[in-house]
């Protein structure tokens, strides 16, 4: 097998550059996980939240796209003894040129993410999990679809005690290294910054 096709199949997206958690204030109730990948937020008797950039295992079936995206994992633990209710298309990104880009939901999250595909991209990831051990075949657009519709955090009610996870998705902004502040609508009103570049 050439080297060329080993280093190529190891190369991340480009659209998929991964970005850091920044902590910017002192607020003890704003902390990062202890592996410095993501941000915890508590609310007291109210909610937990983890957002941070996705590991493999949990992106695996998205293909690799030029799609200009930025995917983060969010984690939603209610704490509270009553139905919470949250909406995905209230969570906005604001780069560090002030531009606001709203949340990617439903179709136009997939849409993108496919978009940015070509067939011979499809079945990358499909490739690598061949040459890890796991045998598969090539997805087909409506299964990658159900897949990104599956993980995709939908807006909706968690029970007490419940917990709601998966992916949320916004526009990448044009620079090549980028800071990003997220805000999670009702969820936490204070942005939460991520960047290109990890913090020191």
């Amino acid at each position: 097998m050439p080297l060329w096709w080993l280093i190529l199949v190891s190369l991340p997206a480009l659209g998929q550059e991964k970005i850091y958690p920044i902590r910017v204030n002192k607020d003890a109730s704003v902390i990062l996980t202890s592996d410095r990948s993501g941000i915890v937020v508590e609310r007291a008797f109210q909610h937990k939240l983890t957002l941070g950039y996705p590991d493999e295992d949990r992106v695996s079936f998205v293909p690799d796209t030029r799609a200009p995206i930025i995917m983060l994992w969010l984690r939603i633990q209610n704490v509270s003894p009553r139905t919470m209710k949250f909406d995905a298309s209230k969570f906005t990104s604001t780069d560090d040129q002030g531009k606001m880009y709203p949340a990617l939901v439903g179709d136009d999250a997939m849409n993108r993410i496919l978009g940015g595909t070509s067939d011979g991209s499809l079945g990358t990831k499909t490739l690598r999990g061949i040459s890890l051990g796991r045998v598969g075949s090539k997805p087909t657009e409506e299964q990658l679809r159900e897949d990104i519709q599956r993980y995709s955090l939908q807006s909706g009610e968690i029970a007490p005690g419940a917990a709601k996870e998966g992916l949320i998705y916004f526009e990448r902004p044009s620079q090549k290294k980028f800071t990003v502040k997220i805000t999670l609508g009702d969820l936490w009103s204070q942005p939460l910054t991520f960047s290109t570049e990890k913090q020191k």
